[in-house]
């Protein structure tokens, strides 16, 4: 929809670089890659950055050297710009992989490396789970889907579902499994998570079978309840403002986001603050926001 007239004129003027709160973010643009990344690794000071020789795309790399995070500034004909990955060991195989393309937006993206990285701070099931953890995966995302409404568009072929103004979904390939027995155990397949807005470019994230079930519906959270995103003005295509409401953010707002998204929150927290920061666009003011510390 377009701009609500009634919300007060951004102090930035209409240059097209001003800040601006899209709801729902799972529709916003990519956003920038770099500063998100940067935020990131503020926020998990365990992580470092690498480069592995000149002219190579920056890969974050978790404590332990199990987690790396890829973000690619020339994916080429892959579009895939962020990849998450698990290993087995710091020298072993890959266990698990996420690809995000080119079109999705960033806090998608690394809230998949986040819950990676959350976990990794934890011992015996919860780590496990981090790195091969196939717990109920089909149960899991069912029950995630249909709490928030979602429509059951399976078919003979996968398991699909998708938000009730279309503008988002999932697929499991699971060649059929589902369809012939929606109750039966789970099998190895590939999970794919989409969001387009009418008439827009669609985005898409790709997750491969072993992918943990803790990993898949972190990034699934963000379009079942989705968040608000926070985007420069002249990022956003004019396709994607039909399906996005559009509010100048409050003078402030970015520095108050990223002081909610400081890394001595809980990850929870960390999510209802920014949310709360978000709400008083309405308003049009900065309330504080409370902060607690582990």
């Amino acid at each position: 929809m377009p701009d609500d007239p009634t919300t007060p004129a951004s102090p930035h003027g209409s240059t097209g670089h001003e800040d601006v709160v899209v709801e729902p973010g799972y529709l916003a643009s990519p956003g920038d890659a770099d500063e998100a990344l940067e935020e990131f690794l503020d926020e998990h000071p365990g992580w470092s950055l690498h480069r592995p020789g000149a002219g190579e795309q920056p890969i974050a790399v978790s404590e332990c050297l199990t987690g790396r995070v890829l973000l690619d500034h020339e994916p080429g004909y892959s579009r895939i710009r962020w990849t998450v990955a698990a290993y087995d060991s710091p020298i072993g195989d890959r266990a698990w992989r996420a690809d995000f393309d080119t079109h999705t937006p960033h806090e998608v993206a690394l809230a998949v490396a986040e819950a990676f990285s959350y976990a990794q701070r934890y011992t015996g099931v919860a780590w496990e789970e981090a790195h091969w953890g196939l717990v109920a995966l089909r149960t899991a995302l069912v029950a995630q889907m249909r709490e928030a409404d979602w429509q059951d568009v399976s078919t003979h072929e996968q398991m699909a579902y998708r938000s009730p103004d279309g503008t988002a979904g999932l697929i499991r390939q699971d060649r059929g499994a589902y369809h012939t027995d929606p109750d039966g155990d789970d099998e190895l397949s590939t999970v794919i998570l989409w969001g387009q807005p009418p008439g827009g470019q669609r985005w898409q994230a790709t997750f491969s079978t072993e992918a943990p079930t803790r990993m898949i519906a972190a990034a699934l959270d963000h379009l079942t309840d989705p968040r608000p995103a926070l985007r420069r003005r002249n990022d956003l295509a004019a396709t994607e403002h039909a399906a996005i409401t559009i509010r100048p953010a409050p003078v402030g707002l970015r520095a108050r986001l990223q002081a909610a998204l400081a890394r001595t929150a809980l990850p929870a927290e960390r999510r209802d603050t920014a949310a709360q920061a978000v709400t008083t666009v309405q308003a049009g003011h900065v309330a504080p926001v409370a902060r607690r510390t582990i």
